[in-house]
């Protein structure tokens, strides 16, 4: 029966009429057509990945030429019945239609398992992945008087992880996303900013909807990296919201002269974002700032003023508020002592009002923030409690701190030149050595939790630090801080003194 089939010299292939198989011919033809059209599918889907065997400025007729050269041609003096041959024919014309759409350029009409990521390419719209880490070891050494040992005990010295975090973070197109946690916190590990959100809506910058910081204070929502001291001062434990667990829009306005932040939160979320409760146990808390440049030279001379309000559920119907002096010693409880602490009393509900006022001159800074709490208390009515601190900086070798008009806080120092860097060429490198930057500061800090029903006591830390940014992401920290207690349980005023070292990386 095979030898009944014949090709001639142009590939035609037809069933010499003196030899009459029937039925057993047409489905050998069948067989063999679609053999065809298998092989002809598969050699197409190989050649298709394959970018030496295909090109996206082939011209337009090209497709079809190459399709009808691969065509199975039927001649019309076929011995094949008229249904077989139309048959035939429509398959033919099928193959044909299958090899011109997989050798039509990209772009113009793009299969449909392949459309999502072609509309990627062609829009720019690429999902952006950006690691970041951050490693702070810290060693602090204590001396304290007679009074400070008999009210806190043995304050005992030593080295620890401050923070030991690792993220991810990105977006895709005007959607974002960041998911980062520290190793060091109580938590091992602790969830740090872990959200997602949408930027670039009418009316609202930024829309975020996940586990980060309440807007709530200039210190607080610089970015630890950025600070300028080892800790925060003594208002941002006792008062300043955390990270909580909630949704907040944001915005700017004048030309990024000003920013505006508010968000609805729970009030107590624990290390990994979880907080329950049947109450009102949430929060809602808003920040607004405004800035205002010299003219002349307005990365490096501003002023910077703001206000932030936050109304809080007590959670489980109680309320503390508690600071260690300006040092951490790990992630450890205890580590460095409670120095005031109102403990646990009921009331309904509290406020926090805060304002912040920073103002940059070249290498000179200058930073305050005041914090009033008043607290519904179940029993002895509202009741008061504040806390402030001044600080001023100097950038002995010259450089500024840069202003984030985005979200109204410091960003990052830059050196003038790096204590170490490589130079020239690849092939040629050698390493230049500069001063780095190196910055003084001074602090003073004051937290008041007395009042008349409730005796948390009263603190006052002085510090004075030292950096050295060997590079805009190396940086060494030198503070010494002598604590004040005014402790009530044991009437007397403690004095501690406190030297921390840090050593800090961060990308």
């Amino acid at each position: 029966m095979l030898a009944s089939l014949v090709v001639d010299a142009a590939g035609h292939v037809f069933v010499p009429g003196g030899v009459d198989h029937g039925r057993e011919a047409e489905v050998l033809l069948r067989s063999l057509c679609l053999l065809v059209a298998t092989f002809g599918w598969l050699a197409g889907t190989w050649a298709s990945d394959q970018p030496w065997l295909t090109s996206a400025d082939a011209p337009a007729g090209a497709s079809a030429e190459l399709a009808a050269e691969s065509a199975v041609h039927w001649p019309a003096d076929a011995t094949t019945d008229g249904a077989l041959a139309s048959e035939l024919r429509q398959i033919q014309a099928r193959l044909a239609q299958l090899e011109s759409n997989r050798l039509t350029p990209a772009g113009s009409q793009p299969a449909p398992d392949s459309a999502r990521d072609t509309s990627l390419r062609s829009h720019g719209v690429p999902v952006t992945t950006l690691w970041t880490a951050q490693l702070q070891v810290d060693q602090y050494m204590f001396n304290q008087d007679a009074p400070s040992q008999e009210a806190f005990g043995d304050i005992e010295n030593g080295v620890a992880f401050r923070r030991a975090r690792i993220g991810v973070l990105g977006d895709y197109g005007p959607a974002e996303y960041r998911v980062e946690v520290d190793f060091a916190l109580p938590g091992r590990p602790s969830f740090l900013d872990v959200y997602a959100g949408l930027m670039d809506l009418p009316h609202v910058r930024r829309l975020r909807v996940g586990h980060f910081f309440e807007p709530f204070g200039f210190e607080r929502l610089t970015p630890n990296r950025y600070t300028v001291f080892m800790e925060r001062s003594l208002i941002d434990q006792a008062f300043s919201p955390s990270r909580n667990t909630g949704v907040m829009a944001t915005n700017t306005y004048l030309d990024e002269h000003g920013t505006w932040a508010i968000g609805m939160f729970r009030s107590d979320a624990n290390a990994f974002g979880d907080d329950s409760g049947d109450g009102f146990d949430s929060a809602v808390t808003g920040r607004l700032t405004r800035l205002f440049t010299d003219m002349a030279m307005t990365e490096q001379r501003y002023l910077h003023i703001g206000a932030a309000y936050s109304y809080r559920g007590a959670n489980d119907q109680r309320v503390r508020f508690a600071s260690q002096p300006e040092a951490r010693l790990g992630s450890h409880i205890p580590n460095v002592p409670l120095m005031v602490d109102t403990g646990y009393f009921a009331a309904d509900s509290f406020q926090e009002i805060g304002g912040e006022l920073a103002w940059v001159h070249d290498q000179f800074t200058v930073q305050t923030e005041c914090v009033v709490a008043p607290t519904a208390s179940q029993q002895a009515g509202t009741l008061w409690f504040h806390g402030w601190y001044v600080m001023a900086t100097c950038l002995l070798t010259g450089e500024y701190r840069p202003y984030s008009r985005a979200t109204g806080t410091f960003q990052r120092v830059i050196p003038r030149r790096d204590f170490a860097r490589y130079v020239g060429t690849p092939d040629d490198r050698r390493a230049e050595f500069g001063p780095g930057a190196w910055e003084l500061a001074v602090r003073v800090s004051h937290l008041d939790l007395d009042n008349s029903a409730i005796r948390g006591g009263q603190l006052t830390d002085f510090t004075v630090g030292l950096n050295w940014y060997l590079n805009p992401y190396l940086r060494y920290t030198f503070n010494y801080i002598r604590a004040v207690a005014d402790y009530p349980p044991a009437g007397s005023r403690p004095h501690t003194d406190i030297f921390g070292m840090r050593l800090g990386f961060d990308y």
